[in-house]
């Protein structure tokens, strides 16, 4: 009997190229910052005014957000899509700083981060509601050992973690009064580490863990892989630990004592000293985030008695001609399924 070939291959050679870096190496926290200019100040007056003439919906397709986008805001916009697709192969993120979000009204910030969310590439739904832009905020509702929480509704802080989409969009509205600060660590520099420390438990990040749905969709739970390679690139999703400690609630199933070994040596690795990049975003930061390169997290929040409180809106985006990777390293890439019942 001729024996099977494997699904996939386990990368057996350490990354060597710049989506591989310590924090040391970077030339500031946030590794990459785009400073906006008058010239972009002018262009974002010309988006809203143009909205203004001919509202358009957040949830419209993507095309009418882009078309309009590359009329009124074209060196914004070529700016915005060149640094979303130079993530994909540099350190993993940058910051678009300056976005007047002082001088504009609510619906008018929403409106021009969807514009640029459309210029980078596809929005996908975050929830079952149907949602392309989600407030990250105080839900008032406790933190993540309550499971009808998830990570960006709780003033808690968030382990090292991927999000859905190939770009996470963070967009600061305002900071919080104290703390809520964003580390970012390479996901590749993490698997060279554990390919030289601990090369036993790689088929155990690429066969995956089990991690409670939290109501987002059925079933009520789901496994991930950590670790993908396809068509020769290396790609990362570790969802956030919470999800699977509390994932037998429903399946029944413990968390092996070598499979929370491996959590903890994941998280251990990213949080180690000198590997993680750590900064306050400003308002009007739109902080980009690499999901197929690096793991993000953030401290603890909270919120002073002024002011509305810590409120940064995230997109999930996939980008043009994104990398290929096999279904089993992330369920809900293309978005979460609207439900049948859910209002708009």
């Amino acid at each position: 009997m001729t024996l099977p070939d494997p699904p996939q291959a386990i990368l057996t050679e350490p990354i060597t190229d710049p989506t591989a870096w310590l924090a040391a190496e970077l030339p500031v926290p946030e590794g990459v910052v785009h400073e906006l200019t008058p010239a972009h100040l002018d262009e974002i007056t010309a988006l809203t005014k143009a909205l203004r003439t001919e509202p358009l919906p957040l949830l419209a397709d993507r095309e009418p957000w882009r078309a309009l986008a590359r009329r009124t805001m074209p060196g914004l916009s070529e700016l915005a899509h060149s640094t979303a697709h130079r993530t994909e192969t540099h350190i993993g993120t940058a910051v678009l700083r300056g976005l007047p979000v002082a001088d504009l009204a609510p619906d008018e910030i929403r409106g021009l981060y969807r514009a640029l969310g459309a210029v980078m590439g596809t929005a996908v739904s975050q929830n079952t509601r149907g949602e392309y832009i989600a407030d990250v905020r105080d839900y008032g509702n406790g933190g993540l050992d309550n499971s009808a929480v998830r990570g960006h509704q709780t003033t808690s802080a968030l382990r090292f973690h991927s999000d859905d989409g190939d770009l996470a969009l963070l967009l600061c509205v305002r900071p919080a009064a104290d703390g809520g600060t964003s580390l970012i660590a390479s996901a590749m520099t993490i698997y060279n580490e554990l390919l030289r420390r601990a090369p036993h438990l790689l088929g155990l990040y690429y066969n995956g863990f089990v991690y409670e749905n939290r109501d987002e969709e059925d079933p009520p739970a789901y496994r991930n892989a950590v670790f993908g390679y396809y068509h020769g690139q290396l790609t990362c999703r570790y969802f956030l630990r919470d999800y699977v400690d509390s994932s037998p609630a429903v399946t029944q199933v413990p968390v092996s004592d070598l499979e929370r070994h491996a959590l903890d040596l994941f998280e251990a690795l990213a949080a180690r000293p000198g590997a993680a990049t750590e900064y306050a975003l400003r308002a009007g930061d739109l902080q980009l985030v690499n999901n197929n390169i690096v793991v993000h997290s953030r401290r603890s929040f909270s919120d002073g008695a002024e002011g509305g409180g810590r409120l940064l809106l995230r997109q999930w985006v996939n980008l043009d001609g994104g990398r290929q990777f096999p279904t089993t390293l992330c369920r809900h890439r293309y978005g979460m399924r609207k439900k049948p019942d859910a209002r708009d």
